[in-house]
């Protein structure tokens, strides 16, 4: 089975030695393979994904935006207005990135032709090429972006049950200007969101890009995102818009790799963006292998962290058997390190009498412009999993 794994912070925080062992939970005791395998303790996890925007109970003049509240603008002057002349905007919330409408044949847009906006082919793992630099004597890093979350904010949800929401959010670069998407859901495979009812705010799944993310000085995000409607079943699944553009972001008068919290605006709700802009970044690309699992099945999560930041970024989290096939790319920055973990229970299959315990490794690898480093991960007595690393360069 092939499965593909699909306030701005100025300076990395500080992070171990390259090469060297992220120092473990200190309830977990140090013994020989504590190193690299290590029992999962969900308390005091630093791989845990966290709800940045619990709701609690928010005090004085700049707490951030509800449902009630919330700015809605659906065009272009209505966000000047609304969103760049406000100066509450980015106190009450992630700094806004300015929405443009979506591409539209007609269009003359200067960027409409640099990143042929027509063409809505996509950039796939198995079309991504490799750049074989021992024949000019030289690689090259690139500026990249590696994507780390995705939520909607501010969606007033009036139907019960959870949101069913599909679409897609993709991002177009100057190497090859084709849709690299990030998340891409059908109306068939839509995804249901719990919406806090507050903030109204849910986390999407991303998915890996297909490969790496180039930013030559700039790079186009491209989104829609559509509600599922209840409608007879004669008539099928239908949905309703609820976002939908593109934006540019730019790195050019940048020296620093940052963390960008974003914030896109629409007239339904808005979407918040988490992305790593790092500069001089190479391309990390994961290959995980089930080599064996347990009878039931194994609940997988992988998860990355890079150039030394402490966001987390999942790469898979789903269920998996011997035999399945997992990839991912992650931009690294270099001369620094990308950290691995993997973590496995086996599947509930309602026929045990107890639970066995939950396995978990981690491990760092050093950047280099080309190779590969490749290990066999044990959890435990049933599950064998086979990491491989390969190094490129995106030019």
């Amino acid at each position: 089975m092939e499965v593909d794994g699909r306030g701005d912070v100025l300076a990395p925080s500080p992070r171990p030695a390259c090469g060297k062992k992220r120092p473990l939970s200190p309830s977990t005791p140090q013994n020989a393979d504590s190193s690299k395998s290590t029992t999962s303790d969900e308390d005091d996890n630093p791989w845990a994904l966290s709800d940045d925007e619990e709701e609690d109970e928010y005090h004085g003049k700049y707490r951030p935006f509800t449902v009630d509240d919330f700015p809605r603008v659906s065009s272009d002057d209505e966000q000047t207005v609304a969103v760049y002349k406000n100066p509450e905007i980015s106190i009450r919330g992630p700094r806004p990135l300015r929405r443009f409408p979506a591409f539209k044949p007609e269009s003359r847009h200067s960027c409409d032709m640099e990143y042929q906006l027509a063409d809505e082919s996509e950039i796939s793992f198995s079309n991504v090429g490799t750049v074989d630099c021992s024949h000019k004597g030289y690689c090259r890093s690139m500026d990249m972006v590696q994507f780390v979350d995705l939520k909607i904010a501010g969606y007033q949800h009036a139907r019960p049950g959870r949101a069913k929401i599909f679409g897609f959010f993709a991002a177009r670069d100057r190497v090859e200007p084709l849709r690299n998407y990030v998340y891409r859901r059908q109306i068939e495979n839509y995804e249901a969101v719990t919406v806090k009812p507050k903030t109204g705010m849910a986390r999407l799944s991303l998915t890996s890009s297909a490969r790496g993310i180039g930013i030559r000085s700039r790079v186009l995000f491209e989104f829609k995102l559509c509600i599922c409607t209840e409608d007879p079943q004669e008539d099928g699944p239908k949905g309703d818009l609820l976002i939908e553009g593109r934006t540019e972001f730019s790195t050019m008068y940048t020296t620093e790799s940052s963390i960008q919290n974003r914030r896109l605006y629409g007239d339904k709700f808005s979407l918040d963006v988490k992305f790593a802009a790092l500069i001089n970044a190479v391309q990390a690309f994961v290959d995980v292998e089930i080599l064996r699992a347990p009878d039931c099945g194994l609940n997988l999560n992988l998860y990355a962290k890079t150039s030394g930041y402490e966001d987390v970024i999942p790469l898979y989290q789903g269920v998996a058997e011997a035999g399945c096939k997992i990839s991912s790319v992650v931009a690294v920055v270099i001369r620094s390190c990308v950290y691995l973990r993997i973590e496995g229970t086996p599947k509930d299959d309602g026929l045990s009498q107890k639970r066995l315990p939950c396995g978990a490794w981690e491990d760092s690898f050093d950047t280099c412009y080309h190779g590969i480093v490749a290990k066999v991960v044990n959890l435990d007595e049933f599950t064998m999993i086979s990491v491989k690393i390969t190094w490129r360069t995106l030019d």
